[in-house]
């Protein structure tokens, strides 16, 4: 794999599709439109609900406002009035890529300020507005919004697109496979390289060398490697997550669980891997992680709750006898444009639907010996469809 992989197209019928679901759920609520904020700047988080709408990303980087000069870089919003046509607002002038009529999207270094103008043009100068991206809009933009708009309530409106995009297209599905490939070789790599020598770095890299020239690129690598037993230590970093120097070492295990962007999707797994010879100990922590999500695997079909799968998983930690505590408790998530809905936590009610494309993970840790494993599935109507191929054991 050493060129950019081919894009997957996604009909404009399809993007104006979303945005007009969009605003019918919106008139639905009793909004008078949504505004919907997404950051780019770099980072690999924040921009899924103006990609799913427009597909588009600004590239230019976070800074402060200087007044009058420029406000809200590396932002983007979507104005999606429910009585008329809408308009992104963008900070960069590269219009080709995005999926929505030119004469919609206004360029501009003051992104705030012309937000503004464009909620007013449109007739949102008053009433209940849904506020999609509470998470991504920074406070003194939100003020800024609020003192020139006093006729306006800002409602909470991210479940509508949370709603959206928990449910694939086809197209969407086929950009996930597609990531997933990638990081299933990506992975596959790394696993390779976890010799012992070797620092957490060059394991990475091995990694990065299949990674970058698909077109994909990182989101992180949480890196560890360790003994177990009476001694047992753990080596591990956290900014970046490989950047400890020691070297691995003979009879140690290693796990590494990484998360990467093609094409806007994501993919997110995780396997583990002994250093030189196995030992007993820990396969059974290896094998006990895939076990945990092999179980919740194992419960998914149309119908079921994400609740049902994430106890299934517990159901099997508990048999095992590993603790239920961990960095991470729940079972895992959906996956697309970042980390969808739903979530595998027990009592989660949301129903499970073909479409729905799911991470399952598992990190386990007993007596200084540690398990990681996580896969990517598809609900289908049969069932569930794996799309992470990655070999699984490598003792």
């Amino acid at each position: 794999m050493n060129r950019v992989l081919p894009r997957i197209q996604i009909s404009a019928e399809e993007f104006a599709e979303r945005r007009r679901r969009a605003t019918v759920q919106a008139r639905e609520e009793g909004f008078v439109g949504l505004l919907v904020c997404g950051r780019g700047g770099g980072a690999v988080d924040r921009y899924g609900d103006i990609a799913y709408l427009t597909d588009h990303y600004t590239s230019f980087p976070y800074i402060p406002d200087v007044e009058g000069k420029w406000t809200g870089r590396a932002h983007s919003f979507l104005i999606l009035p429910v009585r008329a046509d809408p308009c992104l607002v963008i900070d960069i002038p590269y219009r080709d890529k995005i999926v929505m009529p030119a004469d919609q999207i206004l360029v501009t270094d003051l992104v705030i300020e012309t937000t503004i103008a464009a909620l007013k043009e449109r007739g949102l100068a008053a009433g209940r507005i849904g506020l999609v991206g509470n998470d991504t809009i920074a406070l003194n933009m939100y003020r800024k919004l609020a003192a020139a708009l006093p006729g306006v309530e800002w409602g909470e409106a991210d479940h509508i697109l949370a709603g959206l995009r928990a449910i694939k297209s086809p197209g969407e599905i086929e950009r996930l496979r597609a990531a997933s490939r990638l990081g299933s070789r990506m992975i596959e790599a790394m696993m390779k390289a976890a010799v012992p020598g070797a620092t957490h770095g060059e394991v990475l890299k091995a990694g990065m060398d299949i990674l970058i020239p698909a077109g994909g690129m990182l989101y992180n690598s949480f890196m560890a490697s360790g003994t177990g037993g009476q001694n047992g230590r753990a080596v591990r970093a956290n900014f970046p997550t490989w950047s400890s120097e020691e070297p691995l070492s003979e009879g140690q295990w290693f796990r590494a669980g990484i998360s990467g962007v093609l094409q806007g999707y994501y993919f997110d797994l995780s396997r583990s891997c002994p250093i030189g010879r196995t030992q007993p100990e820990q396969v059974e922590a290896f094998e006990a992680a895939i076990a945990v999500v092999e179980a919740g695997i194992a419960a998914i079909r149309p119908g079921v709750t994400a609740g049902d799968v994430a106890e299934a998983g517990i159901r099997k930690q508990q048999e095992l006898g590993y603790p239920l505590t961990g960095v991470f408790t729940g079972l895992g998530h959906g996956v697309g444009l970042g980390w969808d809905s739903p979530w595998l936590n027990p009592g989660e009610p949301t129903k499970l639907v073909p479409g729905m494309v799911l991470c399952l993970e598992k990190t386990l840790s007993r007596d200084g010996y540690l398990g990681d494993f996580e896969e990517t599935v598809l609900v289908t109507e049969q069932g569930v469809e794996r799309i992470t191929d990655a070999p699984i054991r490598r003792w």
